[in-house]
């Protein structure tokens, strides 16, 4: 049976603020380390016996899962239909009321959630990681598949990505070049994108920018055929980037789907150009627009960022997130020459890739080094792609937000 669940009652008073006092580990409880123990969970996992975290998920007979991405309901539908016997409640909730909600409820003592998924790099490494919210668990057969960067000190369920987006109707090659044009008169208020204000996400997408400063230094450089001059306060071509687009009147969109609709609708004569999910360029087939990612821009326009899946700590049903994990991450049947055809969460293809059906499509990848690439995918290799490291979001997204704020008003 599938629950699919949508709204939720937080508990009042207690927020993501109160968990951000750093990452030192905190001190294991007799609880905890009892059902870490009971859980085979951490230093418990080794030799793993897979038939009995099988029987025992479906003896425990039910999962909940909070999630920062709608997706997620589709993959708890497959797993539900996969493992009948094990009632599914998927919480699609948003990256940050995922967190919220995890630290809401165990800071009250209550244990309900068993998986969870989120791209907020800080929250899930540095909060819910060190503070025991979450569990790191990565499938024992799954080990030699995936690189260290991805399995430590979490898994990473998926790889996702943000594109510089352009509307491939209006222009037959892209109609910029270099970064920095979007800082320029012609593209005033003709650039689209999330505020990181309250996405993690995207918060994680700008920290690139800073964390890559002199390679936006140098493209400015080569662009203008000077060095960049920075506007006072600030301190480095990543922030000025941030400090340009904003004084050129970028206009911010709460929702993802419009800001894909905005560069991508047909039959427009000035079309913006957008940072979004490259996820969205599969509405070019549902949705017919024209979206194309400029994968060759200076000094880059793909900027990647991980999903984390984990087990809750003391989750009332362990054995159900280990093989829901497991679920998400496709079967260990998968090879390089494996072949997926449409639908992708239906037949052979479905039995392969399981719970990373619903994520197979362009924009999202999987971090392991067996699965071939998505659909129209095949510039992906090649294209230069930045990701923020964990050490550095975690030290800057309250600075980088608070500059936002600050250069926005």
């Amino acid at each position: 049976m599938f629950v699919k669940a949508r709204h939720l009652t937080l508990i009042v008073g207690v927020g993501l603020a109160a968990a951000m006092a750093g990452a030192a580990w905190a001190q294991s409880s007799p609880e905890f380390e009892t059902w870490l123990k009971d859980a085979k969970l951490g230093a418990y996992q080794a030799g793993e016996n897979w038939d009995e975290v099988v029987a025992a998920a479906k003896k425990e007979g039910a999962l909940i899962v909070y999630s920062s991405a709608t997706t997620m309901t589709a993959a708890g539908e497959d797993f539900a239909k996969a493992y009948p016997e094990i009632k599914v409640q998927v919480f699609p909730l948003g990256p940050e009321k995922t967190i919220e909600k995890v630290l809401s409820e165990h800071q009250a003592g209550i244990y309900n959630v068993d998986v969870v998924y989120s791209g907020g790099t800080q929250q899930m490494v540095y909060d819910l990681l060190p503070n025991q919210n979450i569990v790191n668990y990565v499938p024992a057969y799954l080990k030699d598949r995936i690189d260290e960067k991805y399995r430590e000190p979490l898994l990473t369920q998926n790889i996702e990505a943000f594109a510089i987006t352009y509307n491939g109707e209006a222009n037959a090659t892209p109609p910029i070049k270099n970064i920095w044009e979007l800082t320029e008169p012609k593209w005033k208020g003709r650039f689209v994108m999330k505020a990181p204000i309250g996405s993690a996400t995207t918060t994680t997408a700008l920290a690139a920018f800073v964390e890559r400063s002199d390679d936006l230094a140098k493209a400015y450089e080569a662009h203008s055929g000077k060095k960049i001059e920075l506007s006072d306060g600030v301190e480095n071509a990543g922030y000025e980037f941030l400090h340009r687009i904003l004084a050129n009147d970028v206009v911010i969109q709460s929702n993802s789907g419009k800001i894909a609709e905005a560069s991508g609708k047909a039959g427009q004569k000035m079309p913006p150009i957008t940072l979004a999910p490259m996820a969205y360029l599969s509405r070019n087939d549902t949705d017919g627009y024209v979206n194309v990612a400029a994968y060759d821009l200076v000094p880059s326009g793909i900027i990647t960022y991980p999903n984390f899946v984990a087990v809750a700590g003391q989750a009332p049903h362990p054995n159900a997130a280990k093989l829901f994990i497991a679920y998400m991450m496709g079967s260990k049947d998968i090879n390089k020459d494996s072949q997926f055809k449409p639908p992708f969460r239906e037949g052979e293809s479905g039995k392969l890739l399981q719970g990373m059906g619903p994520f197979f499509r362009i924009g999202t990848f999987s971090p392991r080094n067996d699965v071939p690439m998505p659909p129209t995918g095949e510039n992906w290799p090649q294209a230069i792609k930045w990701q923020a490291t964990p050490e550095f979001v975690r030290d800057n997204s309250a600075k980088l937000n608070d500059f936002w704020l600050s250069r926005a008003n």
